[in-house]
């Protein structure tokens, strides 16, 4: 017989609602450490944060309610990356724990909608119960049916091979986790949640995949359209099901279990009837397998995998820190910008709480208990002007105003057509070492700079490529080395020496050899590339790809030196005269930037800045954007954590 919520679900049409229910991970962790080792003191300056401390001993991964459940997958990888990352030397995330301290419980929301419209559609004028207490009876209906479904669930998702490969089991007095409600802090009688103890899944670094994700989501609403238990006998049927789950988890892993297969029946009936997604479908032809061929359980694969337990934690956690640490960026990160990740990891190691509002565009917002704050791509924050933001990113703008402000600039001139920009040339620049670059911000792309006067055919190669960018900027080429600035609140956090990329030979490898071996040691965004501008240079220096460099012979693949197209960097914040890092803060304070990337030609680090002096250094980029990462990853010198300090300056009591 079918439950009067299920009838009145149905008659509203709200089933759709079930793919916005929200679900959320707790994860807890007691890393292994070497024998006098401690944990290092984990901030928190958020009670939201996604890495929570427990105690001097336990962490906890608390990642956000979200219906999107490869998102939650993405936090929960991020979170225990960080954990990893932070361990001392030695250190590890175990899989399997005698104590069970390492579990995680999945955390069940479903939608407020769903309970406003059904309260609604009873229409009880008055004469029923108030909204807490409605909305609490029908999270009991799915608690106690989640109960009647966890012989399947320890069947599914059961692991931990503990003693003769019986899988996980919780103590007598955990037992009640398995299944509770979670109550609202301040109001002890609203149920907000349901909280699924789930084993680690110990095949995914995660501990979990979004297949078991939506199979728990769809297990809830399957119960859901079940008829209710009778209040009378419902303590029995709880214990009932807690000694058949109880019963599963005690047999070998490999062992059929021919009475689930009617629930599982029930279930793809009711699944067909009410459609299922693609993700749907996938998540529960697994689940399905798994019951069909038991040795494809989890518990499964770990039991014919290896003989003991203290061999299968070792080798899976070996498997879990390759996937969390050995990643190029910020694990389940990765499809943010680099910037962000850096300003991601910096929130999960300061304890703040952060929720990425829009992953293609950037947008993050971090928060601590009192404050708030918004931050696009990293670095643009409420204290980036808008105007100073349009000003800067337009090169020959910025370079009015820099020059104004008494700030040495180079000499040049903005062209958008090749017919003035070519009698520009053969009237002056034909002869002098110029610098072609896109008067918009490019990210080091289409910026070329001769150091030997351009031909004509040269000149018009490297402006027309620039001015794909909407106009062109041609200036004198300043003499010297270019160093790159981070400045964050008027100070200079990291200096930079840049060099062009490059390759120098051993005298036994091919230069394309050279630039796979050099890329093999950097981030893929200072990626060295074999491109036709590359090509081009290579052909300028009477080179090719194939070619052995002799011993100690450097070619560059470009003529500017940016991070973003392979340069080197070379940390001298504690080298260069203060006087340059005063400079490049006025360069700042002109285009009226709190955080900016300063770009200056200097020809002597250690000799102290005299404006007087011409040439000693030229401003040539002012960026309202910093890149967070190249000062993390210097080729050479001590790597600068910029966005630990920005967090810092942007919750500083103003």
């Amino acid at each position: 017989m079918v439950n009067h919520y299920w009838q009145l679900i149905q008659k509203q049409h709200l089933s759709d609602l079930a793919l916005q229910t929200r679900i959320g991970v707790v994860r807890t962790v007691k890393p292994e450490l070497p024998e006098g080792a401690q944990l290092a003191a984990w901030s928190q300056l958020s009670r939201h944060a996604l890495v929570q401390p427990l105690s001097a001993l336990t962490l906890q991964v608390v990642t956000p309610l979200l219906d999107d459940f490869a998102g939650v997958i993405a936090e929960l990888r991020a979170g225990l990356s960080r954990i990893w990352a932070n361990l001392p030397e030695g250190g590890r995330l175990p899989v399997f724990s005698e104590e069970h301290v390492n579990q995680q419980v999945v955390r069940i929301v479903l939608p407020e909608t769903l309970f406003e419209r059904l309260y609604t559609a009873e229409n009880f004028q008055g004469q029923g119960p108030d909204y807490v207490t409605y909305r609490n009876e029908v999270y009991d209906l799915v608690a106690n049916g989640l109960m009647r479904q966890l012989p399947l669930l320890t069947n599914l998702f059961a692991a931990t091979p503990l003693s003769g490969h019986q899988a996980f089991w919780p103590s007598s007095d955990q037992e009640r986790q398995l299944v509770q409600k979670v109550t609202d802090p301040d109001h002890l009688d609203r149920t907000l949640a349901l909280d699924v103890m789930v084993e680690l899944d110990p095949y995914t670094a995660s501990g979990i995949t979004p297949q078991m994700l939506t199979f728990l989501r769809d297990s809830c609403w399957f119960v859901l359209s079940q008829p209710a238990i009778p209040v009378a006998v419902a303590s029995e049927v709880r214990r009932h099901d807690l000694e058949e789950a109880r019963k599963i988890a005690a047999m070998a892993p490999a062992t059929p279990v021919k009475e689930l297969t009617a629930t599982m029946d029930a279930m793809a009936t009711w699944l067909n009837h009410m459609g299922m997604t693609a993700q749907q479908k996938q998540a529960f032809e697994l689940m399905q397998t798994r019951l069909m061929k038991p040795e494809t359980t989890v518990a499964g694969q770990v039991a014919a995998a290896f003989g003991d337990k203290n061999a299968a934690a070792k080798s899976l956690s070996e498997e879990a820190r390759a996937d969390l640490v050995g990643t190029d960026g910020l694990p389940g990160m990765v499809d943010l910008s680099g910037n962000t990740q850096a300003l991601v990891q910096a929130a999960i190691d300061g304890g703040y709480q952060f929720t990425l509002l829009d992953r293609q565009q950037g947008l993050v917002q971090i928060a601590t208990d009192t404050q708030t704050q918004v931050i696009v791509n990293g670095t643009i924050t409420k204290y980036t002007p808008g105007n100073a933001l349009m000003i800067a990113t337009h090169r020959h703008a910025a370079k009015k105003l820099l020059a104004a402000a008494g700030i040495p600039v180079a000499r040049g001139a903005k062209f958008t057509r090749w017919p003035d920009a070519k009698s520009a040339f053969e009237r002056s620049f034909a002869h002098k070492s110029i610098v072609v670059k896109p008067e918009a911000r490019s990210q080091g792309v289409a910026v070329e700079q001769f150091a030997v006067p351009p031909t004509e055919k040269q000149f018009a190669r490297a402006f027309h490529e620039a001015n794909r960018y909407h106009g062109v900027l041609i200036e004198m080429r300043a003499r010297g080395t270019t160093y790159h600035f981070t400045i964050v609140n008027q100070q200079v956090l990291s200096v930079l020496e840049t060099a062009a990329a490059n390759v120098v030979g051993d005298g036994r490898k091919a230069i394309k050899e050279l630039v796979a071996l050099k890329n093999g040691t950097r981030p893929t965004a200072r990626q060295l590339q074999l491109d036709a501008a590359a090509l081009r240079q290579l052909k300028l220096q009477s080179v090719t790809p194939e070619i052995v460099l002799r011993r100690g012979q450097q070619i560059f693949l470009a003529t500017a030196a940016h991070p973003q197209t392979g340069g080197d960097l070379y940390d001298v914040t504690d080298e260069i005269d203060a006087s340059y890092k005063k400079l490049a803060v006025d360069a700042a304070s002109a285009l009226d930037l709190t955080v900016a990337a300063v770009d200056i030609v200097i020809d002597n680090l250690y000799a102290a800045y005299d404006p007087d002096v011409a040439g000693q250094a030229v401003v040539i980029s002012v960026n309202p954007a910093p890149d967070l990462t190249s000062p993390q990853q210097p080729d050479m010198g001590t790597p600068r954590f910029i966005a630990p300090k920005l967090l810092s300056w942007l919750f500083a009591e103003k």
